[in-house]
């Protein structure tokens, strides 16, 4: 087995995964232009485009290909706009921003924003990139996790705001928690590897994607299959927004739809599109051409990219208010809307085929 050095593969997700990604990237993270956006060739002032801002939780790094390839492929001229997209990163938070006026839409954490909706913040979640977190139970595939009950005398390496999911999850499975060790999980995944701990969690397209490079065979299982997941990435605007630019949100989110679709088919294309033009500085294209691949499963649906399913935002929402992330529970309604997506997709489940 060949050592694990510290990844070049910049972190895939903001503040939640920010201490976990602390060894992974920094360079890129350090070199990158965080408030830099990136807009296609029309002007801001062009007469005959709408311009729409829009706020990024990360850098430009291939999680956002569907935006880029969307870009790239003039879905976003096309449907008579002009966006700019201003690059995310550790001392950025989207969704201030956005409320805020200092940009028209973003994406953000899924539990980050229920908390400032909890607030009192007015923003409306209305799709996702993310269909399962990427947060995952990563292991060894000589000694696999799969379930649940597989953490039963092991030893599980996961942070402390994973952890206050997870034993709930134990016990709702019928589980004493008591009888898997938990520890805290270390910035990379050399906790897996030297067998300190048997699972490791951390993002699949990101830790997971590292160690496959490097020759480790693994096995990764969502959060979301284990019962504790949530969407990652979720797109939302202000409710002033939604009320006054829905044409424009509908257009958007179209070719949006069809900029992920693109990815889905085309990751190497994808992956290519994001380094090439778009990136932050110092991307790997072996390491993001894996992550567009790795991707793929958990950001597809049946119903169609970028879905928001309000029985599954209610789940979140109660999983959160259980373990007190939010004071009350709140209730899909308050939150989201599937109004856009619905009319973006106008009856169909996919735009490009």
């Amino acid at each position: 087995m060949q050592p694990i050095h510290e990844s070049t593969h910049p972190v895939a997700f903001g503040r939640r995964q920010l201490l976990k990604g602390a060894g992974l990237g920094l360079a890129a993270l350090g070199a990158a232009p965080i408030l830099a956006a990136c807009g296609n060739s029309a002007s801001a002032g062009s007469g005959s485009l709408v311009n729409l801002s829009y706020q990024l939780e990360w850098l430009k790094i291939t999680q956002f290909s569907g935006f880029f390839a969307a870009e790239n492929n003039n879905y976003y001229t096309k449907q008579g706009l002009n966006v700019t997209f201003a690059a995310g990163g550790p001392n950025i938070s989207a969704s201030e921003l956005v409320a805020a006026g200092r940009a028209d839409l973003g994406d953000d954490d899924n539990i980050v924003l229920l908390q400032a909706i909890d607030k009192g913040l007015p923003l409306v979640m209305f799709a996702a990139i993310f269909q399962k977190t990427p947060e995952s139970c990563i292991s060894l595939a000589s000694n696999p996790i799969l379930t649940l009950q597989d953490m039963v005398g092991k030893t599980i390496a996961i942070d402390t705001a994973e952890a206050a999911q997870l034993i709930p999850a134990l016990k709702a499975a019928g589980i004493d928690p008591s009888k898997v060790k938990i520890i805290p999980a270390g910035a990379d995944p050399t906790q897996l590897v030297t067998h300190q701990a048997d699972g490791y969690f951390g993002f699949s397209t990101s830790q997971g994607v590292d160690l496959q490079l490097q020759g480790v065979k693994i096995v990764s299982v969502s959060a979301s299959d284990l019962g504790f997941g949530d969407y990652a990435d979720v797109l939302f605007t202000t409710k002033h927004n939604l009320a006054t630019k829905k044409a424009e949100l509908v257009k958007f989110l179209r070719a949006t739809i069809m900029g992920y679709e693109y990815a889905i088919a085309n990751p190497d294309a994808a992956a290519k599109i994001t380094v090439d033009k778009y990136g932050a500085p110092g991307l790997n294209i072996k390491s993001e051409t894996a992550t567009a691949h790795a991707q793929i499963p958990l950001i597809s649906s049946p119903k169609g990219v970028l879905w928001l399913d309000p029985t599954t935002m209610q789940q979140i929402i109660d999983q959160q208010f259980a373990i007190k992330s939010i004071s009350r529970r709140l209730t899909a309604s308050e939150v989201m809307t599937t109004g856009i997506l619905e009319a973006a997709y106008g009856g169909k489940t996919n735009l490009l085929s």
